[in-house]
């Protein structure tokens, strides 16, 4: 818990751009995001953190959030374009429309994405691969020991 911990609180704001092209826009769009404060707690097998979005300068979303590891049901590392993809096809998109329709990260991001039940996720997200995948395991590992009700993939 306390590798997750230093990591997230390491990664700091990250600021990309994202090209987007779908039925309902197309165009680059400026983001910058940061998980903040995490604790991660080993008692209660629980993440907390303070999340903050901005969208072309002006934030969308700013709240506290908390995770807890027994609900997590899968942790996976994959790059943003990949979970978008999975996203997309979950949703219904035919593999003719994927090719139409993308997004596309500068620089490449990487996700490492909490399933729960339902639709309900959390996710981070990093710049850097070798932290992401570093961050999967370690996340991975945890849940397995807070006895999460499936095994994490």
């Amino acid at each position: 818990m306390q590798v997750i911990q230093n990591e997230l609180n390491s990664v700091g704001k990250i600021t990309f751009k994202v090209d987007v092209s779908n039925a309902d826009e197309k165009g680059t769009s400026q983001l910058s995001e940061q998980a903040s404060k995490v604790i991660a707690d080993p008692v209660t097998c629980t993440i907390r953190y303070h999340w903050w979005l901005s969208i072309s300068g002006s934030v969308v979303d700013e709240e506290d959030l908390s995770i807890s590891l027994h609900d997590v049901l899968g942790v996976s590392t994959m790059s943003a374009e990949e979970s978008w993809k999975k996203d997309a096809e979950k949703e219904g998109a035919t593999p003719e429309e994927l090719k139409v329709y993308y997004e596309k990260f500068d620089p490449t991001m990487f996700i490492v994405k909490m399933q729960m039940a339902g639709d309900d996720e959390g996710q981070f997200s990093f710049t850097d691969q070798k932290q992401a995948i570093r961050v999967g395991k370690a996340m991975a590992q945890a849940v397995k020991l807070c006895g999460s009700k499936s095994d994490p993939n």
